[in-house]
């Protein structure tokens, strides 16, 4: 519920001082924001611009000052900041993961908050998984998008992110999903769909994302951050089918997954593609029987923990069957693109 604070009749002294006592907390609330140039009017709410009222956690009242989008602002003092999403380069809080409900195979609301679903926009359909970066960027394989790159617009998007999403079979969850358009599909320049080599894509949103309890995002690796064949805690998340058998999840499910060296995971392969198979320096493989990506996880997140925060260590891209025996899943080794991300997001945002 939505509640606007007004400045009551003041017709006992204890009502004035409850009054000032609210005045005073917000005071000391928005103290720092008030040396940046916001003002206090008659009133005694804080006239500021109309999203600096929203991220403080504050309720407009009404239209003051000169600016056209300046707002009468009540700020109360336990408020909690909303907050725009940090951008790529500067993010500080990044992958804070939800509480474990230690289920096998399945995640807990708000577990996993920048698992995104890639949509086609008019009906609905479910393309791929992904995972949300920063505000205005998500992050998919390419081979989920490109099919799609011909007829996407700013002003004609054929696709959307679904964001904060859990329970695909109801909408009657207490956080609801938000969807953001894509304005702009962004290929590795060197994918290739044959041998789905740098299988990897930015997908741009039209909007910025906002930080909610289901909604956050992930944190990008260094190159040295996970070396192949550690015994990292890591995690592959998904829509997709438990198994070869199954339907696919409508809760989403988590499958914790160790680490592959890629000379053993090349050798494995071999034995499913032949002795000239070459697996990719910029791919990382990741499972173990009965624990692996499935048909449906395609563009969905690998991450890896380190000190409290979830790092991208894969995009998932393809596999052989589901959780076979000594053959892992392949995955595109985000740490391999460092550069060529933050330059496709700086480049857009400066």
């Amino acid at each position: 519920m939505n509640i606007i604070f007004k400045v009551p009749a003041l017709e006992r002294p204890s009502q004035l001082r409850r009054v000032l006592i609210l005045l005073l907390t917000t005071q000391v609330f928005l103290s720092s924001t008030l040396a940046q140039g916001v003002s206090r009017n008659e009133f005694g709410c804080h006239c500021m611009e109309y999203w600096t009222c929203i991220t403080s956690g504050g309720q407009p009242y009404s239209y003051c000052g000169l600016s056209a989008s300046s707002v009468c602002c009540f700020v109360p003092f336990n408020a909690k900041p909303v907050g725009i999403l940090p951008r790529l380069r500067r993010t500080k809080t990044c992958g804070k993961k939800g509480s474990d409900g230690k289920k096998e195979g399945q995640a807990e609301m708000f577990e996993w908050p920048w698992h995104a679903a890639v949509l086609e926009s008019k009906q609905d359909l479910y393309v791929c998984g992904a995972s949300l970066l920063d505000e205005m960027w998500v992050l998919t394989a390419a081979h989920c998008v490109d099919d799609y790159l011909p007829y996407n617009t700013e002003n004609g998007a054929v696709l959307k992110a679904r964001l904060g999403e859990y329970d695909v079979s109801t909408t009657a969850e207490p956080l609801r999903h938000e969807e953001y358009a894509i304005q702009r599909i962004v290929l590795h320049p060197k994918f290739d769909n044959a041998t789905l080599v740098n299988d990897i894509a930015l997908l741009e949103l039209k909007t910025a994302a906002r930080r909610r309890e289901n909604i956050d995002a992930v944190c990008m690796p260094k190159k040295n951050d996970f070396k192949e064949g550690s015994k990292a805690n890591c995690y592959v998340t998904g829509w997709g089918r438990k198994d070869e058998n199954s339907e696919h999840s409508v809760v989403l499910k988590e499958i914790n997954v160790p680490l592959w060296n890629n000379p053993s995971c090349q050798n494995a392969l071999r034995r499913q593609f032949g002795p000239g198979y070459h697996l990719p320096r910029t791919a990382i493989c990741a499972g173990a029987e009965g624990r692996d990506a499935c048909d449906g996880d395609g563009g969905g997140p690998l991450v890896c923990e380190k000190a409290g925060h979830w790092y991208q260590v894969g995009v998932v891209s393809f596999g052989i069957g589901c959780g076979q025996r000594n053959v892992p899943g392949v995955y595109t080794r985000v740490a391999s693109y460092e550069s060529w991300i933050k330059e496709t997001v700086g480049h857009t945002h400066p």
